[in-house]
């Protein structure tokens, strides 16, 4: 595989885990997980608010990636 990178959306991500074997670059990006709105009224919307907010930022790093 050629050069690639890893981006790492756990709040854990900073501290090393989990390896990934061959990536050139780790990248952290870490989100506040949503599972802190499970089996609440709001649990619906903290995941999709989530999930725009991660679909968002990976926009922008591919954006900006130089080919």
């Amino acid at each position: 595989m050629e050069y690639f990178l890893a981006v790492m959306t756990c709040s854990q991500a900073d501290g090393g885990r989990p390896f990934i074997a061959g990536a050139e670059k780790r990248i952290p990006i870490t989100f506040e997980d949503p599972k802190i709105s499970d089996d609440t009224p709001e649990q619906s919307e903290v995941y999709a608010e989530r999930s725009l907010q991660i679909a968002a930022d990976m926009f922008y790093v591919f954006s900006t990636i130089n080919k």
